[in-house]
């Protein structure tokens, strides 16, 4: 109870004791009780009061603080959201892009696709004209390339990349050594032979006993008997095996048609 409060019952109760002086004693002795219960009630109900009061100041207090902690969770969901609106801008920015790169690209497709058809014939038209080494597998790797192109399920990227690689082992081939074996035709009976390829200049071929030799005549596109050359063909399978040590090779090599036409003349 506050101090004003204390001492505004001091005077009131000083007030009853003047009073009763002037009663009977049981009056006074009755007007003193009630003066007391009557100050007691007073004390209560203040005290009471003060509880309601106290307790009013702390619920004050608890919903002080919770408002401002809510403000301050709204600031940072502010933010927040704020952030999050800067990247859905830019991801709707990138799709945006994306969306008109797609449609480049499928402008690009439309040039590209009859193109690279048009790679796969010439590949199986020069194929056709050179000189037929490995000619299976070449001609299994234009059917790759020609059921490629009707695969959805590979990019066009992907299809290009195969066509340039088969392009780039064509490429090859020009420059470099070969001995491998397969199944031809010799004296109208197949034999399993050993092919020597020395870039696309020179293809001969030599049975397992060595008992006959030929080489590709690229302008009569036949085969040749040349069993002059056997042991040149012999020296060039061991050498494109890493047999031997590499050395100079004399082989039938065929002059330019154009060449020879104007030597004869």
């Amino acid at each position: 109870m506050s101090k004003s409060a204390i001492a505004g019952l001091g005077v009131l109760l000083a007030g009853f004791v003047l009073a009763a002086t002037s009663l009977p004693a049981e009056a006074q002795q009755q007007t003193l009780q009630q003066s007391v219960s009557t100050q007691q009630n007073i004390v209560k109900h203040a005290a009471q009061t003060q509880q309601k009061i106290d307790n009013l100041a702390d619920s004050t207090q608890q919903l002080l603080a919770e408002y401002l902690s809510t403000e301050q969770q709204i600031d940072q969901l502010k933010k927040y959201n704020d952030n999050l609106q800067g990247l859905i801008n830019n991801q709707e920015s990138r799709v945006a892009s994306l969306k008109k790169q797609l449609g480049e690209l499928a402008d690009v497709a439309h040039g590209i696709v009859p193109l690279m058809q048009e790679m796969i014939a010439g590949l199986d038209h020069f194929i056709k004209l050179d000189v037929p080494y490995q000619i299976d597998q070449r001609e299994e790797t234009v059917q790759k390339l020609q059921d490629l192109m009707t695969n959805s399920d590979v990019s066009i990227s992907e299809r290009y990349r195969q066509i340039m690689s088969a392009y780039q082992d064509e490429l090859q081939a020009g420059r470099t050594m070969d001995v491998y074996r397969g199944q031809l035709t010799v004296d109208n009976k197949p034999q399993t032979v050993d092919f020597l390829r020395v870039g696309r200049v020179v293809l001969c071929y030599q049975t397992l006993d060595q008992s006959q030799t030929g080489c590709w005549n690229q302008r009569e596109r036949k085969w040749v008997v040349t069993d002059g050359f056997r042991r040149a063909v012999t020296n060039g399978l061991r050498m494109a095996r890493k047999q031997i040590s590499p050395t100079l090779l004399t082989l039938p090599v065929l002059p330019p048609e154009a060449a020879q036409q104007q030597q004869s003349q």
